[in-house]
């Protein structure tokens, strides 16, 4: 049986304020995208998954068993990267991963076999023996990605690791996680939506602290049918029509402006969009008139 992560009625509060409001819905193996505006509860969720901070109430069952049961068996099950961590520059990205293997309480030997096995995984062998500091962007999220797969935990939770990456080393981090996924359970948080679009297996959007859609992308795409259209016009009528639906994206085509708008239904005159549909169409849909989501 593939290993299952379920979250049951998971909530936080502070005060009167509710980051999180009783969040449901059960991971398994490949990568489940995750969405939302900033301050949606993205994080809250991540550090509540990772037991770095106390539930106010609900579940989170690994294979059946909650995990503050488990205590540090499930943090050894668990592979984090939070965004924006820093890296120590002045070391090579080998010693790095043998301080984190260390910091995990990993015996010496498989620190070694591990840590050469990681840095094959991210592409980063040739570069085991340089500083951290000399690094590219993409270059430092993979060191990071490696150091959260020592132990091969099956459980991989990623925030934002794309995040002020060029689009080249957003590709090789994205193949990267895809690889990664076949075997394990990758919950990735991003706000660049193509980061996932052609590798998760579902889609999971928060808003104001609350699970509005967990489907797979297909799914998704098919409810956002009907929903997505565009009005063509001159560029002064598209941006008259831009003031009444502000979240609508300009672009301009080769017969002239077309304003794209999600919602249901579609106003008169929007022509609705059936071929060319897109994840950042759905979040359009679910996220309107929210902060960017990220």
């Amino acid at each position: 049986m593939p290993n299952k992560l379920e979250i049951r009625r998971l909530s936080k509060q502070y005060g009167d304020f509710h980051a999180l409001s009783e969040v449901s819905f059960t991971l398994e193996p490949g990568v489940t995208g995750l969405l939302g505006a900033n301050g949606a509860g993205k994080s809250t969720l991540m550090k509540l998954m990772t037991d770095h901070m106390p539930r106010s109430g609900g579940e989170i069952l690994w294979n059946g068993t909650d995990i503050l049961k488990m205590g540090r068996k499930w943090r050894a099950l668990v592979g984090y990267t939070p965004q924006l961590q820093g890296v120590y520059d002045d070391f090579t990205a080998k010693r790095f991963l043998y301080y984190m293997g260390a910091l995990k309480g990993m015996p010496r030997r498989e620190i070694r076999t591990q840590t050469d096995e990681m840095l094959e995984a991210v592409n980063l062998s040739d570069a085991a023996h340089k500083k951290i500091g000399t690094f590219s962007g993409g270059m430092r999220q993979r060191v990071l990605l490696a150091s959260s797969l020592l132990g091969k935990p099956p459980v991989l939770i990623l925030d934002e690791p794309t995040a002020g990456l060029d689009p080249e080393e957003r590709i090789r981090i994205r193949n990267d996680i895809a690889a990664l996924a076949r075997d394990r359970i990758v919950l990735l948080a991003t706000h660049v939506v193509s980061d996932i679009a052609c590798i998760a297996k579902h889609v999971l959007l928060i808003r104001r602290g609350k699970v509005i859609a967990f489907d797979t992308p297909q799914n998704l795409l098919a409810d956002a049918e009907g929903k997505i259209g565009e009005f063509s016009g001159t560029y002064e009528e598209i941006q008259r029509l831009q003031a009444q639906y502000p979240n609508g994206e300009i672009a301009q085509h080769k017969d002239g402006f077309v304003l794209r708008v999600a919602e249901n239904p579609l106003p008169e005159g929007c022509m609705p969009v059936h071929d060319n549909l897109t994840l950042e169409d759905v979040c359009h849909l679910y996220l309107k008139g929210e902060r960017q989501y990220g």
